[in-house]
Order: C-alpha cells, then structure tokens, then sequence
C-alpha cells in the first residue's frame, strides 16, 4: 500500500472549477467488480474536493485483424513466415484514430473540463488529466467510496461500477481509477520453501537426475547440444521483480554445474528499470535471490556461449506493485506509456515513487534494449486484474510477437488455484461471480498466461526417477500445507476466446478428456484459451545460492530450460541467415510430434484433482516436453 498519498490529495488546485451540469447523453455500464472485495472494507463516500489523476485509454485501431496479423508473420503454413513487422509499423498499424482522440477530448470539454488540463500520451493512445471526485463521478455517472485494506488499514479511492455515454464507448477501453482495488506484484513461480539443500553435489552423468537435475540431464533427456555460438542480436532476456541475482554464486555453479565449464568472470548484461538494483548480501540473506540464481544458472548452462540480458524491473520500495509486467513493457516501448507517474493507478505502481527510499527519476518509457527471447517465472491472477487492463496488456505481448520476439511465461505452481498476491494463501475463484475468494471453489486461471500471444509453460518430472523412462506431470504435495502443494499449473481463461492456433489441439481434450465436473467449475464452452502449451522438467533443478547447492523446483525452472532452447533454435537459425523465430506458438501445435507426450499425472487444486493429462495436447503440460532434434529440423525448414 503506497504510503504517501494513495494517488489521492485534498484538492485545492481545482477549487474553481465548476462542473458542467448533467446533460441527457445516455451512459451504458463499461465495467463493474465482480463480487465484494473481501480483503477491502467500504467506508464512507469520497470527498468532492479530493483530486484523482483520471487517466481513459484509447482504443487501438486494427485490433480485430490481430490475430491474422500474426499469424501471417508465425503460421509456418504463411508465405510471409518469418518476415516481422518493425516497431514504427506496430505503432502506425494500432495508433488511435483522430476520431478517436477527438471524441473523447470532445466529451471531456462538453463535461467541464477545460481543454488546457487535458494531454495525451506519448503514444498518444491515453489521454490523462487531473480531476475532482465531484467531475469524475459526472463523467462516469457513478460514487466513488473511501475503501480501507482489512490487513494494512491503508486506504483507497474507488467505486463499484462506472458508465461512459453510449457515443464514446466505442472509442475507450477503460478508465482508471475506477473499480480497481489490488496492486498485484508478479508474484514467483517457485517456493523458497520448497529449495531444499542438495545430498549430492556437482556432476555425476545420469545417475543422480532423480536427485538432482544438471545440466547432464537436461542434454540426455531433450537431446539438445551444447550451445557453440553468441550471434550479437540474440542475447536471451531475463525479467525479475524484488528477487535479485546475487553474482558470487555464479562462478561456484559453473565450477560445479557446467560442461563446458563457463568462465567465472561471467556475468549478464544489466539492464535496471525504474529503479531496479543489484543485489546485495543483504538481499540475498533475506532470500530475495533463488528466483533468480535459478533462472540464470539454469539459462547459462544451457545457452552459454550465448550472453543474457538481466531486467530487474522496479525499486522494490513501491510495495504495491514492486513493479509490473506493465512497467517491463513501458521500459521497451514507449508508445506504450500511459503517463508520468505509472500506468494505471492502482494497479501498476507510481514513478517517481512517492514511498522513502524509492527511485526518483520518471517513469522509463523506452530506451531498454529487446531481446528475441524472454522468460518470465513469474505470474498474476486473472480474476484479481480488471479484464480491459488484461486485455490491452495482451495486445502489447502480440506487438512483440509481430516483431520477431518469443515470450515465454510459466504456469504457475499451484495447480488449477493460485496464490493470491504475497501473503495469501492460494485462492480459487467464487463459484457464481468469479472473484477471487479464499472460500471459492472455481478454478482460478493465471494472467498474463491466459493471453493467447505468449507460450505458456508447465512442469514436469521424470517417470519411475529415471531418465530413460519418460516423464510425468510435476506433484510435489506438501504434507504440511495444502495451500504450498506444488502442481503444474493450467486450465482455461475467463477472459480471452480460444485461438484458432490451438482449436483442435483443445477440442480433442474437451471431446475425450474432459474430467465431467458440474457447472461453475472451470469455463466448459470450449471456446476459451487454454495453457499451458509446452512443458518442462520442474523439480530439483540444481541451483547454487549462498555457497550452497539447492535443489530447486516450479515452473519457474521448466521456463527458463524451454526459453533456453528456443534461443538455441535461434542460433541455429542465424548462423544460416535466417531470423528470429517469434511467436511460437503457431508452429509448436502446428507439430505437435516435435515434442514428448506427457500423458500421466494432473494438477489438483480448489478441492478437486483438476486437470488430467492425457494423449496429445492437455490442460496440465499442453504438448508435452521439447524434442530438440525435431524443433530444430522444423525450424531450420522454416524461412
């Protein structure tokens, strides 16, 4: 909760405004909270005078052709495979239209507010100024309330519903601040509690993988080689929010865990984004640093000679969001920036943070390097996050995709639940609202891996602890929590409608492995997107943090392993002079034999077993694991 001033002040700026009077322009309900907030108590009314800094996003132009644009540059079935779009196209393609920008500036002006206090952003797709409760509930037709945090006590500005006129509705996506409460940080795929110190160190050929996971298992079971080459524009990149790689580790990892043994002096580019920092022995004793060892130990030993890039991403200080995948994308595109000061209050957090100790500088809107491939461990929930605010984020995952980058998120950790923001237990969904609910017993899908332009990936182990016998779906239960059971984590979104990528691979499990419970379970049409779409070992993976081998395990592993290896593909690919690969996930179900099918194990949670996998594409590691040998003949075919 930001301690400062709840992006709310007492307002004397506007003491002289007077408000337009209510004309007979019909609004329509835009957005509304499903359910109560139960973490968050309704107090009082909010005061007229208090000053919101009300921000409208513009729709874009063309999004209704998305997803043909994409896959014209990713269908391997597409003449124009492979022939990505540039960064000022993406913009000129989705850019607002003048009428757009000109009917929402127009009913802002017929309100009451005068054209100076009104500004567009960078890319012109939000328009952003400071009002008055009293002008914000004219222009929404609405009542804000003081709502109070039942935990912290800090307090917010919000209202349970808010219309537009009939007119403009075609024109915005959403307007903030609204009916948001939570700011989410992205919360880690993995448990530190679940790391657990290593009996057997260093490597040891197959005979310890059950044990310990290295990179000798790794090579044995998905057959890649060991990475020869470091094209300049193929550096992996790496994002992490309040974890940090401690440096020191490195060297004893690769002393230990890497053959070819990589020199100690090696280090990732750093790349800090709104305040993010190095860490320290601090940070590190605090446990703030096996996130990241593990997605970086596991990527070099895969990829080196091969450089990677470190995204740290946030101050840590603005302990709402800590920084947001919202944020990450402001860093790489600035078209996207919403305003100075963060994106959507609320949600995502406020530059320069207002917090003691936070980072001062402005909000970054582009000037971060891109990276042909991103790995994420990292996740939020899908029912806690507004449903336009995840679906313009989604929108920004498929412009990277138009532009030749592959984004891998994982899962998630918790089966068919998951966990709710730092601190709370894992949550399932309410049965008729589809709120997150401690008591709720609907399944609870993942943000951003319910968007359909981003690979999603689960976890898995290996069958019978060996690695000539196959593998299995991750089940990793605590006997002591519940709430800490590890399980792969997928299902089906609320939110975003199937893909036509993946329509049979997902109508084949509806039609034969549905697991027939009742209704308000999980979203049974059919005709919702599904994840995860690949899978990867995710169980005592080897990981060195503070001197000592852990072994480690979440999806948090199995990504990086499968980012890893697409930046392998990728290296095969320019050394023949061909480009990035991108969006993957047209050509992964487009083959599916280029992966080792997962048919055993599901992944339990809101008091169910969940999912089953099952032959062919399923709900707990989708295709199945990566075939090197096949992706790279695929991929090398490809133009």
């Amino acid at each position: 909760m930001r301690a400062s001033s709840i992006l709310v002040a007492v307002a004397t700026l506007f003491s002289a405004v007077t408000v337009a009077a209510p004309s007979n322009t019909k609004h329509v309900l835009h957005e509304k909270r499903d359910g109560n907030p139960h973490h968050w108590g309704k107090r009082s009314r909010a005061l007229s005078d208090d000053v919101l800094p009300i921000r409208i996003g513009l729709r874009q132009r063309n999004l209704e052709n998305a997803e043909e644009y994409i896959k014209e540059v990713a269908d391997p079935k597409s003449p124009n495979f492979g022939k990505h779009w540039s960064a000022e196209k993406v913009a000129n393609t989705f850019a607002p239209t003048q009428q757009t920008k000109d009917g929402v500036t127009d009913w802002l002006v017929s309100s009451g507010i005068d054209r100076s206090r009104i500004s567009f952003s960078t890319g012109q797709n939000w328009v952003q100024f400071d009002g008055t409760v009293e002008e914000a509930e004219h222009l929404f037709d609405t009542q804000y309330w003081y709502y109070q945090h039942k935990h912290s006590g800090g307090y917010r500005i919000a209202c349970d519903s808010y219309s537009i006129p009939e007119h403009i509705q075609e024109h915005v996506d959403f307007a903030m601040p609204t009916i948001q409460l939570d700011g989410l940080k992205p919360v880690a795929n993995l448990n530190p509690a679940r790391a657990k110190k290593a009996v057997q160190g260093g490597l040891t050929g197959l005979k310890n993988c059950s044990n310990l996971i290295t990179i000798e298992c790794l090579r044995a079971l998905y057959k890649f080689p060991a990475g020869n080459s470091s094209d300049p524009s193929n550096i992996m990149g790496i994002g992490e929010w309040a974890d940090y790689l401690y440096e020191p580790d490195l060297p004893i990892f690769f002393n230990n865990y890497t053959t070819p043994k990589i020199p100690n002096n090696t280090v990732p580019e750093f790349i800090s984004i709104d305040g993010g920092k190095r860490a320290n022995l601090t940070t590190a004793e605090q446990g703030a640093g096996v996130e990241s060892a593990l997605d970086f130990q596991v990527s070099y030993s895969i990829v080196y000679p091969q450089k990677l890039r470190l995204y740290q991403v946030g101050d840590s200080v603005n302990v709402d969001s800590v920084g947001t995948f919202n944020i990450f994308l402001d860093a790489l595109d600035a078209s996207y920036c919403s305003y100075e000061g963060g994106d959507q209050p609320y949600v995502d957090p406020e530059y320069p943070d207002p917090n003691e100790g936070g980072y001062t500088g402005p909000l970054q809107c582009g000037g971060a390097p891109t990276s042909n491939v991103f790995s994420f461990s990292y996740n939020q929930i899908e029912a806690a996050l507004p449903r336009f605010y995840q679906q313009r984020q989604c929108n920004e995952w498929m412009k990277l995709g138009l532009q030749g980058v592959s984004v891998l998120f994982a899962s998630g950790d918790s089966g068919v639940a998951n966990r709710y923001n730092a601190g709370y237990p894992n949550s399932c969904l309410n049965g008729e609202n589809l709120y997150v609910d401690n008591n709720g017993t609907r399944f609870s899908p993942s943000f951003p891996t319910n968007c359909p332009y981003i690979t999603a990936v689960g976890a898995t182990f290996l069958k019978n602890n060996s690695i000539s016998g196959g593998e299995v779906a991750v089940a990793d239960p605590d006997p002591a929590n519940q709430f800490l059971d590890f399980y792969s984590g997928g299902g089906f979104s609320n939110v975003f409608e199937l893909p036509s990528y993946q329509a049979d691979a997902v109508n084949n499990y509806v039609k034969n492995y549905s697991p027939g419970y009742g209704p308000n379970v999980y979203n049974q049409s059919g005709n919702s997107r599904a994840y995860p779409d690949v899978s990867a070992i995710g169980l005592n993976v080897a990981v060195v943090f503070l001197g000592e081998t852990l072994a480690v395990g979440g999806t948090s592993a199995s990504t990086p392993i499968v980012a890893s290896i697409v930046t392998l593909l990728n290296e095969r690919r320019a050394a023949v002079g061909k480009g990035p690969i991108g969006f993957l996930n047209p050509t992964f179900y487009a083959h599916p034999e280029a992966f080792n099918d997962v048919t055993e194990g599901s992944n339990p949670g809101c008091y169910t077993n969940g999912f089953s996998a099952a032959p062919g594409w399923d709900p707990v590691t989708g295709l199945g694991t990566p075939n090197y040998p096949k992706l790279e003949e695929i991929f090398l075919s490809l133009p």
